[in-house]
């Protein structure tokens, strides 16, 4: 399939590049050249205009990091939506508002192009296997058209309906992923204040009822004191500022999600925006004068 690809940052290039290696006639775009070097020694195109990315076209996917960054890239003069050829697919696969993918489908329904909304779920080293979960939403025939290759980016696929229900989905589950990192922390800080050896712990809980995917991945970059799950601060604040929006909306009171959007706001102001997420229970160690360290944990993650 031909495909054009826009936005390779740490979750796009990956996700591009599984549709390189599977054969598929991709060419990617970025705002740094540089990052389109490694697609052409893998045999793709790279361009920085967007007119070349769309031309021919059966689908262009956008993997940009905020709503305002893919308004820009579809909607501006010269955008995806005047060089994308009719009956193709706009597929958005970055993380956005609900009501602002709703309302992009029905300025792209009107111009004669197909979308779904694409957002991913389980971690960026998830994305360099294809084993990330893709969240579906938009109309079954077309799901079903373009399953192939969403499939390629990711092992289960899962449809969830109409436009803008894979977008509440996957703030929902980035909420429940930022409440557990908070509690991870919390909950070894307790056990290292106790002087029980953290690995030690770590395991415990791993094998306990209060497990979570979030301990099993993060909390061993906090034991490794990298944090570095290639996933920042803003990034964070941005989707829990997603749920909070939601709920309003929605009229869902929500405790847990805004306690910890106000506790990510707060490492942001400390850290930086561009400082990796899990760093949000560096404040708990600098606060309690205890790191949480353990040895034999990886600096990064790598799927198994």
């Amino acid at each position: 399939m031909k495909i054009g690809f826009i936005g390779l940052g740490n979750l796009g290039h990956p996700l591009a590049m599984s549709l390189v290696k599977a054969g598929h006639d991709v060419t990617v775009s970025d705002l740094r050249p540089e990052c389109g070097a490694a697609f052409i020694e893998a045999g793709a195109k790279c361009s920085d205009n967007i007119a070349d990315v769309c031309r021919d076209a059966e689908a262009v996917i956008t993997a940009l990091p905020s709503p305002e960054a893919s308004r820009a890239v579809v909607e501006k003069a010269g955008g995806v939506f005047d060089h994308l050829s009719k009956g193709s697919c706009w597929i958005e696969m970055s993380t956005t508002d609900f009501e602002d993918i709703q309302r992009l489908s029905g300025v792209a329904l009107k111009k004669g192009f197909n979308v779904l909304e694409c957002p991913v779920t389980g971690g960026v080293h998830l994305a360099h296997t294809g084993e990330i979960t893709v969240l579906v939403g938009g109309k079954l025939d077309v799901f079903e058209q373009y399953r192939p290759i969403l499939e390629v980016m990711g092992k289960e696929v899962i449809h969830l309906g109409d436009i803008g229900n894979a977008s509440v989905v996957k703030v929902v589950t980035n909420m429940l992923a930022f409440i557990h990192l908070v509690a991870a922390g919390e909950g070894m800080m307790l056990a290292a204040k106790q002087g029980v050896d953290l690995g030690a712990a770590y395991r415990a809980i791993r094998a306990s009822s209060g497990n979570s995917f979030v301990h099993e991945t993060e909390s061993q970059l906090i034991l490794n004191g990298s944090y570095n799950i290639n996933f920042t601060m803003d990034l964070a604040c941005k989707d829990l500022g997603f749920a909070d929006q939601i709920a309003d909306k929605l009229d869902v009171p929500l405790e847990l999600g805004s306690v910890t959007r106000q506790i990510f706001k707060r490492a942001r102001n400390l850290y930086g925006g561009d400082a990796w997420s899990p760093q949000v229970v560096k404040m708990l160690e600098d606060a309690c004068k205890q790191p949480l360290r353990a040895p034999g944990f990886p600096e990064t993650l790598v799927a198994e």
